[in-house]
């Protein structure tokens, strides 16, 4: 069965891909124009190069417009968690569209490692996706992989960051650790 993970990040792939290495054929879809600033995106896709590599079929790199993040959460910007459910909106259906577009079994997103990500809207938006592009949504509860996923990254030298990418989470994440 042919799988678009859509990816966040190095550390979060590790942590998924030790469930869905024997399930799936995986090709991973960076798209995350909301990580801000660009080198904050490019390290994170570099790292994420190095830590697929070997284990998934492709990486697709769509171009960095992070005006596309800042359009869809106008408004919305200093609202949490309200701008991360539009966030999850924009890249689960670009995610989605991909998947179908490029004949795809289905498509999932490696946010449902996280315990900081917002589970249940991730779960309701990809089904709401899927129901709509006509592509099947894989869920999973990939949580109890992530300290692992975190650890093995550790250990291969690969970024970890310290928050999920825009530059309000930055800032708030800023808050918290001072």
């Amino acid at each position: 069965m042919k799988l678009l993970l859509h990816t966040c990040c190095g550390p979060c792939f590790l942590g998924v891909w030790e469930d869905i290495q024997h399930k799936f054929e995986v090709t991973n879809f960076f798209y995350n124009p909301n990580i801000q600033p660009k080198e904050e995106y490019t390290k994170r896709l570099d790292n994420l190069k190095i830590a697929a590599r070997g284990k998934s079929r492709d990486i697709i790199e769509p171009n960095y417009d992070d005006l596309e993040h800042k359009n869809a959460i106008k408004g919305l910007e200093h609202k949490f968690p309200e701008r991360c459910v539009e966030c999850y909106g924009l890249r689960l259906k670009q995610t989605a569209e991909t998947a179908k577009k490029l004949g795809f079994d289905a498509f999932s997103t490696t946010l449902l490692v996280s315990p900081y990500q917002k589970h249940d809207d991730l779960k309701l938006i990809g089904d709401q996706i899927a129901s709509i592009v006509g592509v099947d949504f894989y869920y999973f509860d990939w949580r109890p992989y992530f300290r692992s996923g975190q650890k093995k990254a550790k250990e291969q030298q690969i970024y970890r960051q310290k928050y999920c990418g825009c530059m309000w989470s930055k800032i708030e994440a800023r808050k918290t650790s001072t």
